[in-house]
């Protein structure tokens, strides 16, 4: 979970203590909440609150945070401190772009129509940065970071499209050249 989350887990959170019937004080609720948030916090909003209902069906008394923990044994595996964790939308679009090896059917949204790219396949491009370097993030069904990726569209993928035109264009005046490097890499583009 991120910051973001908060209010939707504060929301979940109130319902719990409200289901338990626990007699605290408003400031002691708000605490106990932000408790729980900062224990359960590396582990995805979905999930917690999955947990949360299985804890209320299951439980007599008012989960504690191992409780709450165990119920999220089975899901994915938390998130590095230091890391921001690929939300479920982000892993799914990463997860389909590799299993349709990183192109997809033409778009007819408005933005391609415009670019003139409606009947060009849409690419899956690394996702940049502010500083332009691609970004970054935990993949829990891979436990491990990957770049965050998006589909293009519209003038983007006209610029990717533009891009590939030109470094092909490149390779093949290489493969003019008598060097025999420059030969060996023309092939090895090629066969690509």
């Amino acid at each position: 979970m991120t910051d973001d989350d908060f209010s939707t887990f504060d929301r979940a959170f109130r319902r719990v203590c409200g289901a338990f019937r626990l007699k605290l004080k408003p400031v002691e609720v708000e605490e106990l909440t932000r408790t729980y948030f900062r224990v359960l916090e590396s582990y995805p909003l979905e999930e917690v609150l999955r947990a949360g209902k299985t804890c209320l069906t299951k439980s007599r008394k008012f989960p504690r945070p191992a409780d709450w923990i165990a119920e999220l044994a089975g899901a994915l595996p938390p998130c590095p401190k230091d890391q921001r964790q690929m939300t479920l939308a982000e892993m799914d679009d990463l997860d389909r772009a590799k299993r349709l090896r990183y192109r997809d059917h033409p778009c007819l949204c408005s933005d391609c129509c415009r670019a003139g790219v409606d009947e060009r396949e849409l690419r899956f491009v690394p996702t940049l940065r502010l500083d332009e370097e691609e970004e970054r993030a935990f993949n829990p069904r891979r436990n491990g970071p990957e770049v965050v990726g998006h589909w293009a569209h519209g003038e983007e993928l006209r610029r990717w499209y533009e891009a590939r035109g030109n470094f092909y264009e490149a390779v093949c005046r290489l493969a003019t050249r008598q060097s025999p490097l420059a030969r060996a890499v023309a092939q090895a583009v090629a066969g690509v």
